[in-house]
């Protein structure tokens, strides 16, 4: 007994100091739908007292959860999505593929896609079943959503743990910014409990932010129709428009035939709520509005860094002439007026249309698969999207547009090695790189190789 007593007490002396030289797990949670505005009030306020004050993340464009999602999670292996939204047009088989029913389905819906990259993923069935009971099923949904996480996050013994949240974007859409905020109020009760039993930190990502307004249906498709476009579910000939319409969203998606682009972006002008239009011209992208038209153009070096370059050819639709003469001013630009992306980042992070030169050439250069012809961005306050949803859903928040509120999703994190001073401002391509990096992880680390299988969370969740 003497010798076994000093043993059993090494043991447990290792066994503490290996706790305690143990990094801390962390838990990154991607809630669809939370816009910085309200978080940023809501911590000021003192309702998010587990958590340091929130960061802006600038998201994908089109401001929808499948480009948002793609490129945060595009360093961890994400494919392109089929489409911008689950409903969508394939050019090479001219049809439409996806919808209602494909949502139903968890082989497509969330295997082999980007949705497969994440340890827990809510059911399908329920993801869609909660926007038939207003209020009462995304506040549900959240609350399962949270339990599961929890029971998950516990089992695995992953440094990194995944996790995707979706009822707070039905929330916004259905419910408004005060169930959002409810919601927010939830998770920071739910984080400090789970803080208190397991050594982890968290860190909350969202896809994209809302509009929280009254708002109004843009008459998009009447627009089309009067410009002698037919608005249909395949291309047949030059004045076939084929125009996805799946969720009330602030964008929307042409697809037309070759040379057409320029004349469906002119229509789309015409429809009231809509800001502007963008489409390939050559080798660049042309950005139409009623304030204007400009060119996009980029260029990559061969050690990989991109510059980007804004000629407004008449008037200045995207606001950005006085920042693109600063930068030449400043000495940022080169020979032919290219500046590079992280000075355009810096100096458009506040701007009402946020670092927008990447983020609208990325909508047409390997975010989805199916990138548009044309793509549409409206103003705020409208909407576009299914007649059939607009019968059932009295929408109180939307999002998609290029716009500010539309666009800054948010970062929040219990620990505060996430934001440095001087750091640049997150976006959906340098989030992930950057948490991984103050979790010591390496991507390899993290990421799913493709052909793995489902996460236990899904396979549980059946």
């Amino acid at each position: 007994m003497k010798r076994i007593l000093p043993l059993l007490l090494a043991c447990l002396l290792v066994a503490v100091v290996a706790r305690a030289e143990a990094p801390p797990r962390t838990l990154i949670l991607l809630m669809d739908g939370v816009g910085y505005d309200l978080a940023a009030e809501m911590h000021r306020k003192g309702e998010l007292k587990n958590f340091l004050p929130p960061a802006p993340l600038i998201v994908a464009f089109p401001s929808d959860t499948n480009p948002a999602l793609v490129e945060i999670l595009a360093p961890l292996g994400a494919p392109p999505a089929a489409g911008y939204e689950d409903y969508y047009f394939d050019p090479a088989a001219n049809e439409m593929r996806g919808g209602l029913f494909h949502r139903f389905s968890r082989k497509t819906f969330v295997e082999t896609n980007f949705r497969d990259l994440f340890d827990y993923h809510p059911h399908p069935v329920r993801m869609t079943v909660e926007y038939a009971v207003p209020v009462l099923g995304p506040a549900l949904n959240g609350a399962v959503n949270l339990a599961r996480i929890r029971d998950e996050f516990r089992k695995s013994s992953q440094p990194v743990f995944l996790a995707y949240y979706d009822a707070s974007d039905t929330a916004a859409h259905l419910g408004g910014r005060w169930l959002v905020r409810e919601q927010l109020r939830y998770l920071d009760r739910w984080v400090g409990e789970l803080r208190a039993k397991h050594e982890v930190e968290v860190i909350v990502l969202s896809d994209h932010g809302n509009d929280h307004r009254w708002l109004r249906r843009t008459n998009l498709e009447p627009a089309l129709r009067r410009a002698g476009f037919r608005i249909q579910s395949s291309l047949k000939d030059d004045r076939s428009v084929v125009l996805p319409q799946f969720g009330l969203i602030s964008n929307a998606v042409l697809y037309t035939r070759p040379g057409q682009e320029a004349a469906a972006a002119e229509a789309a002008l015409r429809a009231k709520g809509v800001d502007l239009a963008v489409f390939r011209d050559g080798d660049s992208l042309l950005v139409v509005s009623a304030k204007g038209r400009a060119r996009i153009d980029r260029r990559e070096s061969d050690d990989g860094a991109v510059r980007f370059r804004y000629l407004a050819e008449a008037g200045d639709p995207l606001l950005l002439n006085c920042v693109a003469e600063e930068l030449i001013h400043t000495g940022f630009a080169d020979a032919d007026g290219f500046v590079a992306e992280e000075k355009w980042l810096a100096a458009t992070a506040g701007h009402v249309y946020p670092d927008p030169l990447r983020r609208l050439w990325n909508a047409f250069d390997g975010l989805v698969r199916q990138p548009a012809s044309v793509i549409v961005s409206l103003k705020d306050g409208y909407y576009t999207g299914s007649i059939w949803l607009n019968l059932f859903a009295w929408m109180q928040a939307t999002h998609g547009s290029l716009r500010r509120a539309q666009s800054l999703g948010v970062v929040m994190s219990t620990s505060p090695a996430l934001f440095p001073p001087d750091a640049a401002p997150f976006t959906g391509e340098n989030v992930v790189p950057r948490i991984l990096a103050v979790s010591g992880m390496r991507v390899a680390q993290v990421a799913r190789p493709a052909g793995a299988e489902l996460p236990a969370a899904i396979e549980n969740d059946r």
